[in-house]
């Protein structure tokens, strides 16, 4: 395993707008992170340049410094929202929903450009048919198939993440925030090039074994969203700064033969740090993994 983390760990500012992605990468590359994940949940934000007419000159921007710096994309974080549920203006707008789709799409482009092996995504729910899991099952396998048939074509795969329960008071029940369902779905796929995204956090929040849980997927692990809380909210902390059992965790992810990279998702611990802290606080999260993985050897 290799320790590597999000692009959003330092995308995120206290005030004013996003990090440039370049930016944030001299960041986390002076931190010690030579690896990473481009996250590309930030289509809503004027100055993200996914969205903008130019994309493809900017993502060569950010492919040549990436070479420059030695940084190596192993997994990406395709845009997220719920696509057949009436919970926000994506499916009251079909402009916006198309809008959204053609983001998705394009994510799934930069992520190839990148190198990137494995592009994470969120299953949904099927609250327009009682949260019936059968139900967000099938929607889930028919939404995903051509996505799925594109990421190969490109030479990626499709990793899917556990959710969890309790979205704040619009779903109380999550198609994926159990294993059992999440490895359901997957196999349904009958294709290799679809795995899991394990999400430690939310599982946290489910009261998982975890050691138990990551028995169950086994082989199936991809990739990781490496995080911690208390059990209750989806903070996003650094690993020892919640409840999960990291020390269990370490081990397990070794007994199963996992091949992926260690993959934080702790924006949680940097948002809202003033600039002059941000620095000090990446490189103690490089060293916090450097330990974790110390005890997967």
């Amino acid at each position: 395993m290799r320790l590597s983390t999000s692009t959003n760990l330092c995308a995120v500012n206290r005030t004013g707008p996003l990090t440039d992605p370049i930016e944030g990468m001299k960041r986390l590359a002076e931190a010690g992170y030579r690896v990473l994940d481009f996250n590309f949940r930030f289509i809503k934000f004027e100055e993200f340049f996914l969205a903008r007419d130019d994309w493809e000159q900017e993502l060569d921007k950010i492919g040549n410094e990436a070479a420059k710096l030695g940084i190596e994309f192993s997994q990406s974080h395709i845009p997220y929202y719920h696509p057949i549920n009436e919970i926000d203006s994506y499916l009251t707008d079909p402009e916006l929903h198309a809008w959204f789709e053609s983001m998705c799409e394009r994510s799934l482009h930069a992520s190839a450009a990148l190198g990137v092996k494995w592009a994470v995504a969120h299953p949904f729910t099927a609250v327009d048919e009682n949260c019936e899991r059968e139900a967000s099952k099938r929607k889930n396998l028919a939404y995903f198939a051509p996505y799925v048939e594109l990421a190969k074509k490109l030479g990626i795969g499709i990793a899917i993440e556990n959710m969890s329960d309790f979205y704040g008071s619009i779903i109380q029940r999550r198609y994926a925030a159990t294993y059992e369902d999440l490895v359901d779905l997957v196999d349904a796929f009958q294709d290799e090039s679809v795995g899991i995204c394990w999400d430690f956090g939310h599982a946290n929040i489910m009261k998982y074994d975890q050691s138990k849980a990551l028995t169950y997927i086994g082989r199936r692990l991809k990739a990781t969203h490496v995080n911690d809380n208390f059990g209750v909210s989806d903070t996003h902390n650094l690993p020892f700064m919640g409840t999960v059992r990291w020390e269990d965790v370490m081990r397990t992810l070794v007994q199963i033969g996992y091949e992926g990279d260690f993959t934080y998702e702790i924006h949680g611990m940097a948002d809202r740090l003033p600039p002059p802290l941000k620095p000090e606080a990446l490189q103690y999260s490089y060293e916090v993994g450097q330990y974790l993985l110390s005890l997967a050897k």
